[in-house]
């Protein structure tokens, strides 16, 4: 998620096609409940101090702020009605700052605040925030947590029709390799969008891949495939869709963009049950710009939207923050809190 979406120039209109058998069953399921009693005040409102720090006096002075806290590893029952909830981490993407200076050290902290999944980005050559993949997993392991998906862009120069390209290729069986369960393709350039057919068959080509390494291929959708149209009038979203196999492909949908695209989340989801198997968690902040917000603090409505998640075949939750009112860290620990406390 590194590119501005633009703001909608046409109301959207709603979907009209035919939605999908919904192929996920409802259970009771719970979550980690918060672990974390204190705050991590040199984290939270120092972060850009960092770097005057080595990693050894970071971890001695977070371990010093710390002190006294209770970390349970307990589970409490997340109960919001009538919906299953399986899994809740969050899109690093969120804390990039505080990855950028010490991805360790921040690693350590998130799993203090409670967190026991993340979502990566940035592979590059064989590499996660600029460690061996293997280490990058290795690192998450020891601090009581996994990644079930990693963002990462499939273009139209991955797919000639035929095979995909070589790098694209290495970086799935990278991911494959330390346990993923879903690479998330999380744009599509203006090339790519006016190129939707063929970017369909990519993402079908793309799914198969996965599914032979034992993974699923996803997308993430901004604003602009609920206002932007294909060549036969369909909105992208219906073109990815209808066009996509929902053996090879899900989506992450980010009710975020959805809203700020004048869309209702429900909407969708009612319309094609069991085609979101993950979602991304971000509010909508109540101004003009409508910016994002940390979770519980803005004006999306996630207690109605996810009462529909055993419909949607929800399975993994990621809070996104792209803005935040305090510090990265600091509203990735209040968004989880606030996630928490949705009823």
């Amino acid at each position: 998620p590194t590119a501005n979406s633009q703001q909608p120039t046409a109301n959207s209109q709603q979907p009209t096609a035919n939605s999908q058998q919904p192929t996920a069953n409802s259970q009771q399921i719970y979550t980690e409940a918060p672990t974390i009693g204190g705050t991590l005040l040199f984290l939270q409102k120092n972060i850009f101090n960092m770097k005057h720090l080595d990693r050894r006096d970071f971890l001695k002075t977070t371990s010093l702020a710390l002190a006294g806290t209770a970390l349970a590893a307990h589970k409490l029952p997340f109960d919001m009605g009538a919906y299953p909830t399986t899994n809740l981490g969050l899109q690093l993407w969120s804390v990039r700052d505080a990855m950028g200076i010490d991805a360790a050290s921040t690693i350590v902290a998130l799993g203090q605040m409670g967190y026991r999944k993340v979502e990566g980005y940035g592979y590059k050559e064989g590499k996660m925030f600029n460690v061996p993949i293997a280490d990058y997993a290795k690192m998450l392991k020891d601090n009581g947590m996994s990644t079930p998906s990693c963002h990462h862009p499939v273009t139209s120069g991955d797919w000639d029709g035929k095979i995909l390209s070589d790098s694209l290729k290495k970086a799935l069986d990278d991911m494959a390799s330390i346990g993923q369960s879903y690479v998330i393709n999380p744009w599509m350039g203006d090339d790519e969008r006016g190129r939707i057919a063929k970017m369909v068959e990519a993402f079908n080509a793309v799914g198969e891949y996965c599914r032979k390494a034992g993974m699923k291929f996803g997308y993430h959708n901004h604003d602009f495939e609920y206002t932007k149209r294909g060549p036969d009038g369909r909105l992208l979203i219906e073109w990815l869709l209808h066009e996509t196999d929902p053996k090879l492909v899900t989506m992450e949908m980010d009710m975020y963009w959805v809203a700020f695209a004048k869309h209702n989340p429900i909407d969708w989801l009612k319309l094609y049950p069991g085609r979101w198997e993950l979602c991304h968690v971000k509010d909508m902040a109540d101004t003009d710009k409508r910016e994002s917000i940390e979770v519980g603090d803005g004006t999306i409505d996630f207690s109605s939207i996810f009462k529909l998640s055993s419909t949607a075949g929800m399975k993994y939750y990621i809070i996104e923050l792209e803005h935040y009112r305090t510090t990265s860290m600091e509203g990735a620990k209040k968004s989880r809190a606030g996630f928490i406390n949705i009823r």
